[in-house]
């Protein structure tokens, strides 16, 4: 399952992620709607979409009960990023409290909540 993400501005959104998560674009719809599937190692990491294509009206964002999780290799790399490419960092990098993993959330230049998850196997030192 891969989360899709609503864009009050697609293009400056898609471009963010782009950056800010390191992926690539796959494959770009833009004729009839516009999507974008993002990838990272040929694997489909997250979709951005327009959002009034699509007939929503996102909301207060923060209160959305779906948020999407990103597991990465190196947490404070990516959460370096974010902040560099405009994004907000509320929380993280934290470790949980049994040791099992390293956490944190941020928000894309919209305001999407996300969580990102680094988990031991994948510690760098």
């Amino acid at each position: 399952m891969n989360a899709v993400v609503m864009a009050q501005d697609y293009t400056r959104l898609r471009d963010w992620y782009v950056e800010a998560l390191e992926l690539e674009i796959q494959e770009e719809w833009t004729e009839k709607y516009h999507y974008a599937e993002l990838v990272r190692d040929g694997r489909l990491v997250v979709g951005i979409a327009d959002a009034r294509e699509m007939g929503v009206t996102p909301g207060n964002r923060k209160q959305h009960t779906v948020v999407a999780q990103f597991n990465v290799d190196d947490i404070n790399a990516l959460l370096d990023r974010v902040k560099r490419a405009g994004g907000e960092v509320p929380f993280g990098p934290s470790h949980d409290e049994g040791g099992d993993f390293w956490f944190g959330g941020f928000a894309d230049l919209e305001g999407n909540p996300s969580w990102v998850v680094q988990m031991p196997a994948l510690l760098a030192t």
